[in-house]
C-alpha cells in the first residue's frame, strides 16, 4: 500500500458531474473558449460545502443547468451506516448517489482530487443566468453520447463518462 501525506495547503478538493438527459440520450459538456478544450463541468469545493453540493453548484455555475444527482446501482466501498448493520456487504447497496469515481491531477506542488457524480438535467430547458468567474468563459454544449466521447479533450474525461454510462439502465 502506498501512503502519502498532503497538508491542506498542498491539495484542493474539486467536484464535478457527468450530467445526462436520459430522455434525449445527451451529455452536458463545456467548452473553454480561451483554449477550445471540451470537458466535464467541475470546480473547487467551498468550505463547509458537501461534495454533492459542490458538484451540483459547479455544474450550474459552469453550464447554466440545474442538475440533480442520478441514483445508480454501482458497486461501492462505502459502508451502509446507522441504523443498518456494519456487517452487511455494502459493495452492492442498491441505488445510490455516491461518487462514481475520483480522479487526481498534480500541478506543480498541488494535488487536485476530483470527486465525480452522475447527474441528470433537462437538455430542452433554457440555459439559466448564473454567476460567472472572470476566468470561466464557457460555452455549454448538449450532444449525443457518441459525439461527447469524440469532443472531450482529455482521456480521463472520456473514462469518467464511460464509468457513468456503464451503470445507467
Amino acid at each position: 500500500m502506498s501512503r502519502t501525506v498532503h497538508t491542506a495547503a498542498q491539495f484542493v478538493i474539486s467536484c464535478g458531474t457527468v450530467t445526462v438527459d436520459p430522455r434525449t440520450s445527451k451529455a452536458l459538456l463545456i467548452r473553454w473558449r480561451k483554449t477550445n478544450e471540451c470537458m466535464l463541468p467541475k470546480g473547487r469545493k467551498n468550505i463547509d460545502e458537501t461534495l454533492e453540493e459542490a458538484a451540483l453548484r459547479e455544474t450550474f455555475e459552469e453550464t447554466g443547468y440545474k442538475a440533480s444527482l442520478l441514483p445508480l446501482l454501482i458497486p461501492t466501498q462505502a459502508t451502509l451506516g446507522s441504523p443498518r448493520s456494519s456487517s452487511v456487504d455494502a459493495r452492492h447497496t442498491g441505488l445510490v448517489t455516491e461518487p462514481i469515481c475520483t480522479s487526481q491531477r498534480q500541478k506543480d506542488k498541488t494535488l487536485k482530487i476530483i470527486f465525480w457524480f452522475a447527474a441528470k438535467a433537462d437538455s430542452t430547458a433554457p440555459e439559466l443566468s448564473r454567476p460567472r468567474q472572470p476566468n470561466e468563459d464557457f460555452e455549454t454544449m448538449w450532444m449525443t453520447i457518441d459525439k461527447a466521447k469524440e469532443k472531450l479533450s482529455f482521456d480521463d474525461d472520456r473514462k469518467i463518462l464511460d464509468v457513468a454510462l456503464q451503470y445507467q439502465s
